[in-house]
């Protein structure tokens, strides 16, 4: 019921006409004026809630696992835990995966164990087990009681980084988890802890001090009341990683946790870093550990005693990316002298560590090992987790096969492009390099992972898209390492500045920004410390500023309160040099107005291209030495600028967002009410409405349409970092960069402009409709669906094709009666009696059909095309119109029990390009009311029309052909209705007392005229049921020249044969048709004269 309905329902009914129109004319003023104002932050976060974020992949090159879990009983039950993508499982060994934990707290996974007493039992401990520059983090640690159905957060939130978790094999309600502790400051949830009541309490059982961790744990394989416990003394700043201490080590308790000692007996006994350790059940004397210490005393220990003495056995250890990255041993529960050691290349000993050996050549699978499972019946038979996923072996190592289908790709940079007829996607991976994609394809099949590829290795940061030149790309791997991209030739060209003879080295961030100018897309600028640029696309370059950084010596800063020694076990290889840049912007409005950002903290302004810079004044409130995330200058004003920074580096994950508009000399903060906890990424400006801004933000995308004061989470996507976010906006699009589930796209965000106006909520509204491209999708292989690919081919879902309809109901349209229970319950729940409706109401109520909601299509001259079905709930929802009319086809409202993949549903002719307009309607109380008014929009052909070829044309020869496929179709209904009341005549003319021979006869004369029909409208039956050729029918030479509908090519001369012929013959069909069932009427009144039963 409308605003105005409810309005005039308290209405007196003596009132004269002139005080109702008075009085109705108040109300609508009172309503306008009421719907002046803002909706409210609920109704825009609510309405905003139906827009629903895709998912676009890929999975092709996975991301990187952290941990894996394999069911004991049931060997093809896995839980993959992804460092930064959630916990993944599959109950087919991998054929499919199905994500467990998207509704979490947290997506950075460390651990996920098993109960080996109960295997539904999963325990997870969220925040990755390493320690790098990029590393997410957890919030404590998760329990499942029903196989990763629901979780319930089982404490140690502070703990933000969990190395393991052991439940006691005798008894379930004994857990141990060792917990890192928080990798940027001190104190939080770190060491080991013990709950003996199934995690509802924890004792901290091992604690050391406020920077210590630990970060394994094992069990003696035959006495799990002897556990060894690593630990890990480590901090990092974005400065760099101080990666071990004094106070680390491997600890010992013989008694289930109840009192230490640390073990020293042939261990290193200065600093050490990451430890790892492994134990076998073929020898549960043995304690394997690799240990990250200095030159002299790092390596492979074993002991042969439980740990009361160790011998050292290798000095090799982890390194590539450093030792905190891997540091992880599996050992052979069936060969005891069998360990594998996690590396960017796996490593395995097979003689306890007196020899370690590359496991394989390399080339076999992707490289950065983090996790290893060994078949307990058959240690030729791995799982590993890697950077790139998941991979499999049956004969140790020599050969893998690789899991496609997880989309855990980590992303730190995007970009878009203006492809046509949809944009491309350029991306920066964790260590899978940059790819490119697209954003939606012409197929039925939508995104696969043969769509993507990738033309730079190592790994993936900032891109960018040449505007103007669709064959120029710009991409780089770390320190800066920086190339053009040659699209057409697939060729990289390396562009990175070089400093001049006698200028001091420069310092590259591992992500270092590039920026194509707004203003000319053959002027680019990075930066290093300085900001380069160059004119000729890369191919020479000019440094256009000083150091616009502390230029701070790392070295001379601190870790735990104190400067370290340079000989310390300092961990600066696979990370940024120090203060360097890390964003550049330039005012869209003014050319030459430059914003940078550093990691150090710093903004700085250059309103000459770069002659002379001032550094803007400090954010407010935000600690020194944060990082600057982001930094993009306002579409609309030359003086406007937003920030985004990032403290989480030193343990502040407060949310730092602001906008200054005077270029820096002062900032405010437009955080709003983003949750405590939340650091931001990236930020966006809408092109339109300068007050609707994006936010890309650790655990999700936001939006705010007020310039930062309120902001809205979009939907869609599990909890995931978007550490980038860009516009396409020709598409008005969302485009978002996740940290561990590749991209995501909000198609068609205009609607969220529309959300920003006064008076949205108050009333439904239809939203503008973007124009749609007219093309057939294409089924790549046979059929869709791709069912010859399996089911593990991974793919995910375009935008439903064509014309897509965003519209907002601000309520449910209820039936009278649905309104009356509203009513009666809220009498209910005052305690107030129920009134009897009356009968009148009653039977009222059970003639009145359920309201429906629906949108109808019309064209150009406002003649109706197309009716869709809607949602009829609250908010905001979607429909799409396939520009094509009704299909011919005769309703069926049976559901088949099988469906072959070739069979897809009923489709009709195609409409032709051209303007249509949707409008809202609803359906209730016996009329049909608009909504809102209609929107326009055009329907745009993907390709120009061939020299020949009318595509008005063409799809008036579809729409004809489809009024005859109509005709054709009522007839055979109606030939089949008669048929059936024939079998019914006959039968009632058998049991007819006054029936005489020559009726009955007549019956079976009228028979076979019928059947003579059906041959011509159908087919010869007899030929067909024998596999034998027949002249073509009139519905199969219909259906020949309606065999163009999945084409906008027009149709062929046989086609178009056929059609005349079809027509000609039906036309006589038709006519007698008319007579044979002129006969049937005498034939039934014969019937009914000679006494028969009802047969109808």
């Amino acid at each position: 019921m409308g605003h105005m309905s409810r309005i005039f329902k308290y209405i007196h009914i003596n009132t004269t006409g002139a005080a109702r129109v008075f009085i109705a004319g108040l109300c609508f003023l009172a309503i306008s004026t009421h719907s002046l104002g803002a909706a409210s932050p609920k109704v825009v976060g609510d309405a905003a809630s139906g827009l629903k974020m895709r998912s676009i992949g890929p999975a092709l090159m996975g991301g990187r696992i952290s941990d894996i879990a394999v069911h004991p009983l049931n060997s093809s039950t896995w839980y993959v835990a992804a460092g930064s993508g959630g916990v993944w499982k599959t109950t087919n060994a991998g054929v499919s995966w199905t994500p467990v934990f998207d509704e979490q707290q947290s997506y950075s996974i460390g651990d996920v164990t098993l109960d080996p007493n109960d295997p539904d039992v999963v325990w997870v401990g969220t925040g990755e087990n390493v320690s790098g520059r990029h590393v997410g983090w957890g919030d404590g640690v998760y329990k499942s009681l029903d196989a990763g159905k629901t979780w319930t957060n089982m404490g140690l939130k502070k703990s933000e980084h969990i190395g393991k978790i052991l439940v006691d094999p005798r008894n379930s309600q004994n857990i141990f988890v060792a917990a890192e502790g928080p990798l940027w400051s001190a104190g939080g949830d770190r060491g080991l802890y013990k709950s003996t009541d199934g995690g509802a309490t924890w004792k901290h059982i091992l604690e050391i001090d406020e920077n210590t961790g630990v970060t394994d744990i094992e069990f003696h394989p035959d006495n799990p009341d002897v556990i060894y416990a690593a630990a890990y003394e480590r901090r990092r700043h974005v400065w760099g990683l101080m990666a071990g201490g004094p106070n680390g080590g491997i600890y010992k308790s013989s008694d289930a946790g109840a009192t230490w000692k640390k073990l020293v007996n042939g261990l290193p006994q200065g600093d050490v870093g990451k430890i790892g350790l492994a134990v076998t059940a073929a020898n549960p004397g043995l304690v394997y550990a690799t240990i990250e210490a200095d030159d002299e005393n790092k390596g492979f220990y074993r002991s042969e005693d439980q740990g009361e003495s160790w011998t050292k056995r290798n000095s090799y250890i982890s390194g590539g990316t450093g030792p905190h990255y891997y540091m992880e041993l599996t050992a052979s529960p069936r060969t005891a002298d069998l360990v594998f050691q996690m590396d960017v290349f796996l490593h395995v000993t097979r003689d306890g560590g007196n020899h370690f050996n590359y496991l394989g050549t390399g080339r076999e699978k992707h490289s950065d090992n983090h996790a290893l499972w060994i078949d307990p019946q058959n240690d030729l038979h791995l799982l590993a987790g890697t950077d790139a996923g998941l991979y499999e072996t049956f004969d140790q190592g020599t050969t893998w096969r690789h899991f496609p289908n997880l989309p855990i790709s980590q992303f730190y940079k995007l970009a878009v492009d203006n492809d046509l007829p949809f944009y491309n996607i350029l991306g920066g991976a964790q260590d899978l390099g940059t790819l490119f994609g697209p954003s939606r394809t012409m197929t039925t099949e939508g995104v696969r992972n043969q769509d993507w590829y990738v033309p730079l290795g190592a790994d993936g940061y900032h891109v960018a898209f040449d505007p103007e030149d669709s064959n120029i790309a710009y991409m780089e791997f770390q320190q800066g390492y920086m190339f053009r991209h040659h699209r057409d030739s697939d060729e990289l060209v390396h562009i990175q500045p070089q400093p001049a003879p006698g200028e001091a080295p420069e310092r590259w961030n591992w992500d270092t920004p590039i920026l194509i100018s707004p203003h000319n897309a053959s002027t680019i600028y990075v930066g290093s410390q300085r900001v380069w640029r160059s004119d000729d696309r890369g191919n020479s370059w000019q440094a256009v500023s000083d150091d616009l950084t502390t230029n701070q010596n790392r070295y001379e800063l601190g870790y735990q309160g104190r400067v370290w020694s340079v000989d310390d076990l300092h961990d600066n290889g696979a990370m940024s040099k120090y203060a360097t840049l890390t964003g550049i912007s330039e005012s869209p409005v003014t050319a030459g107005v430059l914003y940078t950002g550093s990691d150090d903290g710093l903004v700085h302004v250059t309103a000459d291209g770069g002659a002379s810079w001032q550094k803007a004044d400090s954010l407010p409130g935000v600690p020194a030495r944060s990082f600057i995330n982001d930094i993009e200058a306002s579409l609309y004003d030359t003086d406007t600028v937003f920030v985004v920074a990032d403290a989480h580096k030193v343990g502040d994950f407060s949310p730092y967002v602001f906008v200054s508009t005077n270029r820096g000399r002062n900032w405010r903060s437009i955080s709003g009410d983003l949750p405590d906890g939340t650091i931001a990424w990236a930020i966006q400006q809408d092109h339109e409405n300068e007050d609707l801004l994006f936010l890309g933000a650790e655990y999700g995308a936001y939006f705010s349409v007020n310039g930062g004061t309120n902001w809205h989470r979009l939907a869609g996507a599990p909890t995931i970092a978007f550490r980038d976010i860009k516009l396409q906006r020709r598409d008005n699009d969302l485009v978002g960069a996740t940290f561990g589930r590749g991209f995501y796209i909000l198609d068609d965000y205009s609607a969220l402009r529309h959300m920003a106006k006064p008076g949205f909520g108050g009333d439904a509204s239809l939203f503008p409709v973007r124009d749609a491209w007219w093309y057939i999708p294409s089924a790549p292989s046979q059929a869709p669906g791709m069912p010859t690919l399996g089911s593990d081919s991974f793919k995910t879902a375009n935008p439903d094709f064509g014309a897509t309809i965003t519209y907002y109901l601000h309520e449910k349209y209820e039936a009278s009666k649905a309104q009356r229970n509203a009513q009666e319950k809220s009498m209910l729940e005052k305690g107030k009696n129920i009134p009897f409706p009356g009968w009148e109401r009653l039977t009222r109520e059970s003639l009145e059909p359920e309201p429906r909601v629906m949108v109808l299509i019309s064209d150009s001259k406002k003649q109706p095309l197309r009716w869709l079905p809607a949602n009829n709930e609250q908010g905001t929802h979607r429909v799409a119109w396939d520009l094509r009319l009704p299909a011919p086809d005769a309703i069926d409202l049976s559901t088949p029990e099988f469906v072959p993949p070739w069979a897809g549903p009923s489709m009709g002719p195609l409409t032709a390009p051209g303007i249509y307009s949707a409008q809202l309607f609803v359906f209730a109380d016996g009329e049909a009311s608009p909504l809102a008014e209609a929107q326009e929009f055009a329907v745009k052909p993907v390709r120009d029309a061939a020299n020949g070829i009318d595509y008005a044309e063409v799809a008036n020869y579809q729409q004809e052909t489809a009024g005859l496929m109509v005709q054709i179709n009522h007839a055979g209904e109606e030939l089949g209705r008669t048929q059936e009341l024939l079998r019914h005549m006959k039968a009632a003319a058998v049991a007819a007392p006054r029936a005489g021979p020559a009726l009955i006869t007549r019956l079976d004369a009228f028979g076979a005229e019928l059947t003579g029909l059906k041959t011509r409208l159908n087919g010869d039956p007899v030929r067909g049921r024998l596999d034998e050729a027949s002249s073509p029918s009139i519905r199969g030479r219909a259906y020949n020249a309606a065999n163009t509908w999945q084409s906008t090519q027009s149709a062929t001369a046989t086609q178009r044969s056929d059609f005349r012929i079809a027509k000609q013959d039906f036309a006589g069909f038709s006519d007698d048709l008319k007579k044979l069932l002129t006969g049937l009427e005498q034939l039934e009144a014969e019937l009914s004269a000679a006494g028969a039963p009802s047969w109808r």
